[in-house]
This record gives structure tokens, C-alpha cells and sequence, in this order.
């Protein structure tokens, strides 16, 4: 039990259209009810369909060299912070999971917002997220519903971030699924026991329990400092995670929850985490408990609090056994090197399907194919690591082409910005809906557009314009603060001498022909260029 309420333990810790669901297994709806609307999307995950699907897939595989336990878990807990902080730690357990694997998710979680004795359920029918509706698998609340223990509370669930920062997660992974949403108020051992016996009566081998926990909130603003500035007290913040995390793996209920009284632990979900306990003791008293991730917000780069909140990612199988060793540092994300070889060509024709992919699942409300083409790019180190992208949307049917030309979009970055795969989604979006050169795609359009995606080495000064190899270089020119750039395949496609391409990307650049023949410089890269088929 907490001891005393801190101001961590009911604000936030981090703040920052409906489409299609994912395609998957069969669902156990609730009828009737409210659907809850996404809290978060634009803030603690993307809104965006395409770059919220992309982004997970992307931290999936940043999770990729965290440990796989042996067998199929029976219960995870993952970390509820925004996915900039914690997304990496929890993909090392969502990961772990499989398409259809599992028909009902139950997702236990602290309340945050309101104060309540008990377990909180929801009458919602659905909860919505920028992936689609997840619909609340009514019969088995109804199994959960007990007089004083467990009973929907108003006004608990709607702000409530803990439960709806895993769905985006759990839709990417497993397609379709039913929800169990569950808030834990205060609650003491016999309380845990008691709901945990309820808990137990769902295990039915297609269900998955959930408990959503971040560890140790340590600094001013969350009330706790025994170690002194957070800064130099790492290790020790560490090793009381470490002690705590050894108590869950081994399932020692009583003693976790007197090494949370003892040290008066701040971890936000401890109720959850005893709940937990009592529910493996029932359904699975041999399981064991691997650690798979495990670091702190303090220790992201670039981070300047004063404060830390630790991630842990844990899963327990009836095997256990940990094949590969536990993260325990953020991945780093480098940009590409020089001297890298070329991305083969199957990975360009899907970096090509995940840019289609992107304008449907935003345009046309259809996550089908890029969820398929994320799927494809698998754990491909070449898609995780930073690159400039263009892509190239083009008008394909003779008569448009006559009517408006070719051009239809094309928009990218110079200098690597994001990891490959996001870069792809990222500009396909920004090619159809941001250049400002042209009207939005519609997505009535698609059918009749082409995608193409160039891929860029890194841009490199030159000391003169007469280096420039038509066919081979993109050149970006610089003079007076305009910049402007051409992709390799620019001048080819117009017929354009070197001096030709010069004087149009002086007019790209708001300059006049010819002002690029003195003061101006130059850079320039290679691409590779990767096209779609032209559909009949």
C-alpha cells in the first residue's frame, strides 16, 4: 500500500479519423456503450495511422537484441510513459508476441487521475485509437464485477493513459483482439488475492494479462530523493529496481509488497504488479519472470530533468529461460555511413510498397499493405538506421499527364533526419499532403498515381560546380540563404545540360539563371532510385 499520496501518483509523467482495424482474429465484443476516444494520439504516440504504425514497427525492431524467454507468455509488464521515453522498453516485451496469438487482452493498470477503493472497469463498447476501434470483451467484465471490489467507476477510465498509451502496441502485434481494461485503485493483499482469483477465471490459453507499470520516479517533482540529486545516484536507483524486479521474477508476492512498504517505492503500478503476483501463484505457479529491458528516462540522450522514471519490461512464460541478454541502454539511432553498400534491391521495392502503403493507410483509411510491407522489412538493420529519402509521386495516366504534367508530389529531406523506414513514411505523406507546390492528394487519386522512393547517400561539399556528373549526382545548391535541390534523376528525365540544371535549380532556389556562377556552392550525393510498376 502507499503510504502517503505523492504528486506523481494523479498527473501525467510525461505529456508531451477512425480507419480500418488491423486484420487478425476473432473478437468478443461488448455491446452496447460508449466508444472511448484516443487521450494521446498527436502527443504521446503519432496520430497519424501510417508514421503511429511505422513508429511502432520501428521500435519493435529498435527492441530487436533484447533476450527471448523460451515458450509463450502468460503475462507481461511493460511501461506506460510516452513512446519517445519508454517505447523501446516496451516493444522489448510486445515483440514477443504474434498475430492471432492471443483473441483477449486483459490490461491491468494504475489510476493516475482518480482516486478510488478497488478495481475499476469500463461500460465502454470500444476503445479507439488511430489504428481503429478495439472492442471491450463485455462477458468476461462481467466476470471480473464483484460487490466492493470491482465495479465501473465514472470519470476514471476516460483520462486514463496507462491502459491506452499499450493498444497502438498490441494492435500492430496481434491484429484484432478484445480488450479487458482494468484501473487499480487502493487495494490491500486480501483485495489483491481476491480480484486475482476473479483474474484467474479468464485464463482461458487465448487470453494475455497485462500490467502496465513504470519503476522508480525519482526526483523533486515526484517526492523522492533518498539517493540525492538524480544525477549521480544511477546506480543506486538501479540496484532498488533490481531488488524489486528480482522479487516479481521469482514471484515472492508477500515479500514485494514489504519491500514496497520498506523503501516506500514509487512505482506507480505496485498495486497492479501484487496483483499480478497472486494471478501467476493461480494459473501458472511455475512460470517464471525475465527481465528484458530496463533503463531510465534520465538516461535518454539529450534528457535534462531533474528527475528519472524507470522503464522495466518483464515477461513470464511456464518455460522461462532468457536466450540473449536484457537492454539496458536506449538503442542509438546512427546515420548511415559513406561507406555503406547499397540497399539491395528487394528491400527497395519495399521501402516502395511501405510508401503506397503510407498514402492508403492516411488517405483511404486502409493500414492493409503498409502494415504488411512493415512486416516484410522484418528486423533489416538498413531500415533502423538514419537516411535522407525523397519520394516521388507521379501522375500515371496519359491523359492527366496531359492535362497537369507529370509532377504530382515530391518532397523529402536533405540531411538524414529519421531512421530509414520512418523516412519513407514520413516523406510519402508529406509528397502527397505538404507540397506546397500542389493541391492535397485525394485519395480517389491513388489508383492512378505512381510512388517512386530515392534513397541518398550522404551529402558531400565539392569546391566546384564543374564536378557534377549528370545522371549520377543530386545537387543541392546554397546562395544568400536559399537552398534548393535536385534528385540524380531530374536532369536525365528533362534532357537537361549541367548548365541547364543549373540555372533551373537556381530558379527552384528563387534565384535568377545564371546567379549560381558565382558565390553559390554546391554539394552533392547519389541516389538510388527505386520505382513502382506501372499498373495496367
Amino acid at each position: 500500500m502507499i503510504r502517503r499520496v505523492r504528486p506523481w501518483a494523479l498527473a501525467f509523467l510525461f505529456g508531451g479519423p477512425v480507419v480500418t482495424g488491423l486484420p487478425g482474429g476473432a473478437c468478443e465484443a461488448a455491446a452496447g456503450g460508449p466508444v472511448r476516444p484516443p487521450a494521446l494520439a498527436g502527443t504521446w504516440y503519432p496520430e497519424s495511422p501510417a508514421i503511429l504504425l511505422a513508429t511502432a514497427r520501428n521500435l519493435l525492431r529498435q527492441a530487436a537484441p533484447a533476450g527471448v524467454p523460451a515458450g509463450r507468455p502468460v503475462a507481461l509488464v511493460v511501461p506506460h510513459a510516452g513512446w519517445a521515453y519508454s517505447g523501446v522498453v516496451a516493444a522489448a516485451a510486445y515483440r514477443l508476441l504474434a498475430r492471432g496469438e492471443f483473441e483477449r487482452v486483459v490490461v491491468v493498470a494504475p489510476s493516475h487521475h482518480r482516486s478510488f477503493e478497488g478495481y475499476a472497469l469500463d461500460e465502454a463498447r470500444a476503445y479507439r485509437t488511430p489504428l481503429g476501434e478495439v472492442p471491450l470483451a463485455g462477458e468476461a467484465a462481467e466476470v471480473l464485477r464483484a460487490p466492493g471490489l470491482a465495479r465501473v467507476v465514472p470519470g476514471a477510465t476516460g483520462p486514463e493513459h496507462a491502459v491506452e498509451i499499450e493498444l497502438p502496441f498490441l494492435q500492430a502485434v496481434l491484429g484484432r483482439f478484445s480488450l479487458v481494461p482494468v484501473l487499480v485503485g487502493r487495494v490491500d493483499a486480501a483485495a489483491q488475492k481476491a480480484f486475482a482469483e476473479r483474474l484467474a477465471r479468464l485464463d482461458d490459453g487465448k487470453t494475455l494479462f497485462v500490467f502496465s507499470s513504470d519503476f522508480t520516479h525519482y526526483g523533486p517533482r515526484f517526492d523522492y530523493t533518498p539517493f540525492g540529486p538524480a544525477a549521480g545516484a544511477r546506480g543506486k536507483i538501479r540496484a532498488l529496481d533490481a531488488a524489486s524486479i528480482d522479487l516479481l521474477c521469482r514471484g515472492d508476492a508477500e515479500g514485494f509488497r514489504s519491500f514496497v512498504k520498506e523503501k516506500d517505492a514509487t512505482i506507480c503500478g505496485q498495486a497492479g504488479l501484487g496483483t499480478m503476483l497472486e494471478l501467476l501463484a493461480r494459473i501458472a505457479p511455475k512460470a517464471k519472470g525475465t527481465l528484458l529491458a530496463h533503463w531510465a528516462s534520465g538516461e535518454i540522450p539529450g534528457s535534462r530533468d531533474d528527475g528519472s522514471v524507470d522503464y522495466a519490461a518483464l515477461a513470464w512464460t511456464r518455460e522461462g529461460g532468457l536466450a540473449g541478454p536484457a537492454l539496458t541502454a536506449p538503442p542509438a539511432i546512427l546515420p548511415v555511413d559513406a561507406s555503406a553498400p547499397p540497399l539491395t534491391d528487394s528491400l527497395g521495392r519495399t521501402l516502395v510498397r511501405v510508401a503506397r502503403g503510407a498514402l492508403e493507410a492516411d488517405l483511404a483509411h486502409d493500414p492493409a499493405r503498409l502494415d504488411a510491407a512493415l512486416r516484410d522489412l522484418g528486423d533489416a538493420p538498413e531500415a533502423s538506421r538514419m537516411q535522407a529519402v525523397f519520394v516521388t509521386l507521379k501522375n500515371a495516366d496519359p491523359p492527366a499527364v496531359a492535362r497537369l504534367g507529370e509532377l504530382r508530389g515530391c518532397i523529402g529531406q536533405v540531411v538524414p533526419t529519421y531512421s530509414l523506414d520512418l523516412a519513407v513514411v514520413k516523406s510519402a505523406l508529406d509528397a502527397a499532403l505538404g507540397d506546397p507546390r500542389f493541391p492535397e492528394v485525394d485519395a480517389s487519386e491513388l489508383p492512378h498515381l505512381s510512388v517512386e522512393v530515392t534513397v541518398l547517400s550522404p551529402i558531400v561539399p565539392i569546391d566546384s560546380w564543374n564536378r557534377i556528373r549528370i545522371g549520377t549526382h543530386g545537387i543541392v545548391l546554397s546562395k544568400g540563404g536559399r537552398r534548393a535541390l535536385f534528385l540524380p534523376q531530374v536532369a536525365v528525365e528533362q534532357g537537361w545540360t549541367l548548365e541547364e540544371t543549373l540555372d533551373h535549380l537556381a530558379l527552384k532556389a528563387g534565384l535568377s539563371r545564371g546567379e549560381w556562377k558565382s558565390g553559390a556552392s554546391f554539394s552533392v550525393f547519389t541516389g538510388q532510385l527505386f520505382s513502382e510498376e506501372r499498373r495496367p
